[in-house]
């Protein structure tokens, strides 16, 4: 929980030996199960996932807690994988399992994960609906990570619908909460989604201060998604800025780090930003490739928003009178 990987793997892994040695089937399995979260905090998915499918065999050995949890982590793994509607299955499942042994958090963090799924889905009524009652239910708990967790996803569902004002207040009073527990992802996390939003209302010096904040912490935690999020971001205000080499140079860095990852959301909305800037730069055979790519890569993840919104800027460069006369070439 303070992001310290490599201590706690080693740990992890001495204790799983011990419990091993024992015959303590259960703690190996959570030994086990820890790892996969941890994996999967750090970007490792491939791991993430050989180690989850390994510890969800504690269905076999009769705990419904621990299988629960581990179909909770296979969800929310295949959610960060853009698998959107294998995930929402394997966490509904996950809930249902929570709320036959009574395990309020655990309802509460499948409620937040699926609220994260519909956010990234662009359905944010849906999005809106989970992530509050995920926020309340962590509150009667008395669980200040999940309510700043959920306050802060909430924040970014009034972000992506233009609602800076709202999304503002709410990642502020987040980032205090996830200070107060010192929890420096989340409050990287907010300082992220801070600093978009100051970009947006063409507050850059504002911007370009909580980015870089951000990202440090995100580099000090080891979290190479957030990390490069940042750098997504950095090239996005350039290009508000009308800066274009330097915003190109930073999506295309940002793009090749989220394939290394393999985070095709990530992947889609920098070959769009792309698009974007070689679009005002007059570019429109760059601009073309780079927006159809991208619209591919939305489609092949179930984002209809996206998609769309690459078809819309298409359109303007495929019907832009002054280059009819290239419209061969665009094909």
């Amino acid at each position: 929980m303070q992001n310290k990987y490599t201590e706690a793997a080693e740990m992890l892994a001495s204790a799983k030996k011990q419990f091993e040695i024992t015959g303590n089937q259960l703690e190996v399995v959570k030994c086990l199960r820890t790892l996969g979260e941890m994996y999967r905090m750090q970007n490792n998915y491939t791991e993430a996932v050989e180690v989850l499918i390994d510890a969800k065999q504690s269905e076999n050995i009769g705990s419904q807690q621990e299988a629960a949890e581990c179909l909770r982590s296979l969800g929310e793994l295949c959610g960060m994988q853009n698998r959107y509607t294998e995930g929402a299955e394997m966490l509904t499942n996950a809930k249902i399992q929570y709320e036959n042994i009574g395990n309020k958090l655990g309802v509460a963090q499948c409620l937040q994960c699926l609220g994260d799924i519909s956010l990234m889905q662009n359905r944010y009524t849906e999005a809106a609906d989970l992530l509050t009652n995920a926020k309340n239910l962590s509150e009667s708990i008395r669980d200040q990570w999940g309510a700043a967790e959920s306050l802060k996803s909430l924040g970014q569902t009034h972000q992506m619908q233009g609602r800076y004002t709202e999304a503002a207040e709410m990642l502020e009073i987040a980032e205090n909460q996830f200070e107060d527990i010192s929890s420096k992802w989340g409050t990287a996390e907010c300082l992220r989604s801070l600093g978009e939003i100051h970009g947006m209302q063409g507050e850059h010096t504002e911007a370009a201060e909580m980015l870089t904040k951000a990202q440090n912490q995100f580099s000090e935690i080891g979290d190479q998604l957030g990390t490069t999020q940042c750098l997504r971001a950095f090239g996005q205000l350039y290009e508000m800025q009308n800066k274009y080499m330097e915003a190109i140079a930073m999506l295309n860095n940002a793009k090749i780090q989220f394939e290394n990852i393999e985070y095709q959301l990530g992947v889609a909305e920098c070959l769009k930003s792309l698009g974007q800037v070689y679009q005002m730069q007059n570019q429109h055979k760059k601009a073309a490739e780079m927006l159809n790519n991208a619209k591919n890569k939305f489609e092949n993840i179930g984002n209809e928003l996206g998609a769309t919104q690459c078809m819309q800027i298409l359109d303007e460069i495929y019907n832009n009178p002054a280059e009819a006369a290239k419209s061969s070439i665009l094909g």
